[in-house]
C-alpha cells in the first residue's frame, strides 16, 4: 500500500467500521483492538503496522492534525464514471505533487497533504460540489487505492484550503 513517508512515521492510525444510523451510514473509528477510538485522543491511535495487522472493522483511518490535512471530494464522478469538472479543478494544482486516493465508496477522492490547523470546511452547492476539508480534530478513512498513480508524498494544501470556501 502506497503510504506517504510522513504518515508512515506518525502514530496517528486507527481502524474504522461502517455503522448504520437512521437512513444513512457512518464510519466509526476504532482502536486496533476494537475499542472506540477518537480523532482527538492520541491514546486511541497506533502505529501504521499495528493498524494494518489488525483484523478489526472495515479499514484504516488516520487522525488529522499536527500539520496533516485531507480534502474529501464526495460523489465527484459523473454518471459516465468521469471525474467532474469541479473535481478536476481542485486536484489540478496538486496532481503529481501529493497523494490522492479513491475513497471507500469508490465515487470520491481524498487529497492528502499538509497545512496549518484551521477550522474545518464543508461545501454543498447547487453545482453538485460535495467537499469537506480538515486539518485537525477529525479522522479520515485511508484506502491505499491510489488515484492515477499519484506519488506517495504530501504537498502543502494551504492554497486549496483558501480557494474551497469561495466555492460555496
Amino acid at each position: 500500500m502506497p503510504v506517504p513517508c510522513e504518515m508512515v512515521l506518525a502514530d496517528r492510525w486507527m481502524r474504522w467500521k461502517r455503522v448504520t444510523r437512521g437512513d444513512g451510514t457512518t464510519k466509526q473509528p476504532l482502536t486496533a483492538d476494537g475499542r472506540p477510538a477518537s480523532s482527538t485522543d492520541p491514546s486511541t491511535w497506533t502505529a501504521l503496522e499495528q493498524a494494518e495487522n489488525s483484523p478489526i472493522g472495515d479499514g484504516l483511518g488516520f487522525a488529522l492534525g499536527e500539520g496533516f490535512a485531507c480534502i474529501d471530494l464526495d460523489h465527484c464522478y459523473d454518471n459516465r464514471g468521469y471525474l467532474t469538472d469541479w473535481a478536476k479543478m481542485l486536484i489540478a494544482p496538486v496532481t503529481d505533487r501529493t497523494y490522492i486516493e479513491i475513497s471507500p465508496s469508490g465515487d470520491g477522492l481524498h487529497i492528502w497533504g499538509t497545512a496549518p490547523q484551521q477550522t474545518g470546511i464543508r461545501i454543498r452547492n447547487t453545482l453538485g460540489m460535495n467537499i469537506e476539508a480538515y486539518t485537525q480534530n477529525r479522522y479520515m478513512t485511508y484506502t491505499g487505492r491510489t488515484f492515477r498513480g499519484s506519488p506517495a508524498k504530501l504537498a502543502d494544501l494551504t492554497f486549496l484550503l483558501t480557494v474551497i470556501p469561495k466555492l460555496a
